[in-house]
């Protein structure tokens, strides 16, 4: 069954442009063009508009230069070919917005209903802008490396080592045993708050490799078939969760010492009753942006036997 519904985060709005990224001139040249629009990063929260803070505030060249700080990288274009770049840099004394986290331009968006491309092109600006500040030395030779081809690449003059962006893959499932779906929690999360297993791929793994040993570990339960439904960029710092339903062989749960607080086994009426409710301290599900909310939607439309209303 195919699940069309947009993740936030994803579907990035604008050509990434890729030819463009190594032609230096084309790029200084982009940068002082007045119709050229750039977003404001600051400690990986995002320059937005004060009344409407689902709106980025778009700088044009000349007020650019005021706000930049640190490093800029090139985004893109947009369908009427407006350019656009993300620097790292502050607000003025006097100027107008707010910098706000990305869970919270995720929120604003969701809250308004319908998708918004906005969170991905913010998060796409935060996470490369992220990653350069924390890799401004070569992990080969130690000598500081310099932002080339728009800032997709790190270039070290001292040992010509050219080094990329880090995505770290990130496989999260939704478990499910005949008309079941298994459901954990961590220490950290909010009172009654269950969500999908998840964990980082490690090297040498397969996506159905990591998920088997990551459902295994963290609840004693056995995975056969794993079927990838879709994925989600991760913004924190740099991630990608791919998503999948994970059938299980067993439904013995046996959650070891240092993973999950709990995991339980949850039918699907309380699954449908939750999202229709809200949730509250003794049950409630990942809000609307997560790509765990999407899984469990997804696992309401399979027509499995619910043992509860035959």
């Amino acid at each position: 069954m195919f699940y069309e519904q947009s993740c936030i985060f994803a579907e990035f709005p604008l050509d990434p442009c890729d030819p463009l990224r190594g032609n230096v001139d084309a790029l200084t040249k982009l940068k002082k063009d007045p119709t050229t629009r750039f977003i404001v990063i600051k400690d990986g929260e995002a320059l937005m508009n004060a009344t409407e803070e689902s709106r980025p505030i778009y700088l044009n060249a000349g007020e650019a230069s005021i706000y930049l700080k640190g490093e800029e990288v090139f985004l893109g274009r947009d369908e009427d070919d407006l350019a656009y770049f993300a620097l790292s840099g502050d607000m003025p004394e006097g100027a107008d917005g707010v910098f706000i986290d990305m869970r919270s331009i995720a929120r604003n968006a969701t809250a308004e209903g319908g998708f918004s491309p906005i969170p991905s092109l913010v998060a796409r600006g935060k996470m490369l802008l992220d990653w350069h500040n924390r890799h401004r030395f070569c992990a080969n030779c130690g000598a500081e490396s310099k932002l080339i081809k728009g800032g997709y690449v790190r270039y070290c003059g001292a040992c010509e080592t050219e080094h990329f962006p880090r995505v770290d893959p990130v496989v999260i499932m939704m478990v499910i045993y005949e008309n079941k779906c298994l459901l954990g929690r961590s220490p950290s999360f909010l009172p009654g708050m269950f969500s999908a297993l998840a964990g980082f791929m490690e090297p040498g793994e397969t996506l159905e490799e990591a998920v088997r040993r990551e459902v295994y570990e963290e609840a004693g339960i056995r995975v056969g078939e794993v079927e990838y439904i879709k994925s989600q960029p991760w913004p924190f710092p740099s991630s990608l969760m791919i998503g999948v339903i994970a059938h299980a062989l067993n439904d013995d749960i046996d959650i070891g010492d240092d993973e999950l607080e709990e995991a339980k086994w949850f039918s699907k009426k309380e699954i449908q009753d939750v999202l229709e409710r809200g949730g509250n301290d003794d049950f409630r599900v990942p809000e609307k942006l997560a790509i765990a909310r999407h899984l469990l939607e997804y696992h309401l439309m399979l027509r499995w036997v619910d043992d509860e209303q035959d």
